[in-house]
Parts: structure tokens; C-alpha cells; sequence
């Protein structure tokens, strides 16, 4: 249960950087020079729904995996009652060959590099933006996982 709760935060961290340091940097009008033109009007589709996830974790999800950390046993409610809300990974998915498409028309410009050196990010934007796919196929390894040690209880 501790490792889904530090992964959580981590996940929502990094969420939320890539939301600050790239996505509203889009906007910044210092940095505009350095936006590849290819990019213009795109935000949308490098991103996709990004924001809507982001949102989810940080206002919604984060919070009720911290309220199982003293009844681990509710973690399978808290998935079962926001399945709904976790399809917007489908929309996600959809849209991620489009955004890295894009990524590998502009993701070598100078303002991307500019975005990672201020974040301090070892890894570029494209390995950020994958994330959301990895987080989605985890959870149900991590839930297995806590399922099998809550068998081994006594």
C-alpha cells in the first residue's frame, strides 16, 4: 500500500511539472520565439487530455488512495468507484501516436531543451508524456500485488 501511495504522489508531482514547466510555458510570451512553428495551435494534441488527468489525481484520486492507508482493503473500492472517471486514460491513449508525431517534429527545438533545463528533468518531455500510458497498466500490477500480500495475512 506504501508504494502505491509514494508512486501516486510522485506520478501527481511529475504531472503536475509537466503541466507547469511545459504546457502553461506555451503560453509565456518570452518563450514564444522559441516555439517551433509546427507546434502553433497544437497544445491539444501534444498534450492531450493531460490537464483533465492531472486534475483527476491531484483534486480526487491521490486523496482517497490516502484515505486507504489505514483500511488497504478499501483500495479496490476506491478503483471500482472511479472507473469512470479513469477512462479518460482511453482518450489519452487515443491521441498518443498524434502527440508523438508531433514530438518528433519539434520535440528537438530550443524551447523544449530551455522547458527541461529550468524543470532540472534528466529526461525530455517525450518520456514524461508516456507516463500516463505506464501509470494505467501498473495499477493493475500494483493492485495483484496487494491483493496476494492481503491473502498471505493471516
Amino acid at each position: 500500500m506504501n508504494e502505491l501511495i509514494e508512486t501516486e504522489r510522485l506520478y501527481v508531482e511529475e504531472l503536475q511539472s509537466i503541466m507547469e514547466g511545459y504546457a502553461a510555458e506555451l503560453d509565456n510570451t518570452e518563450l514564444s520565439p522559441l516555439i517551433p512553428i509546427a507546434l502553433e495551435n497544437k497544445k491539444d494534441v501534444l498534450f492531450g487530455n493531460l490537464p483533465e488527468i492531472y486534475e483527476f489525481h491531484n483534486r480526487t484520486f491521490f486523496k482517497e488512495l490516502e484515505n486507504c492507508m489505514e483500511r488497504p482493503e478499501l483500495v479496490g473500492t476506491c478503483f471500482l468507484n472511479r472507473k469512470e472517471e479513469l477512462q479518460i486514460y482511453e482518450k489519452y491513449c487515443q491521441n498518443k501516436p498524434r502527440s508523438e508525431a508531433l514530438w518528433r517534429q519539434c520535440g528537438d527545438g530550443l524551447f523544449f531543451q530551455e522547458c527541461q533545463k529550468k524543470l532540472d528533468h534528466k529526461l525530455s518531455l517525450d518520456a514524461y508524456l508516456l507516463k500516463p500510458v505506464q501509470r494505467i497498466t501498473k495499477y493493475q500490477l500494483m493492485l495483484k500485488a496487494s491483493l496476494s500480500q492481503s491473502n498471505l495475512s493471516p
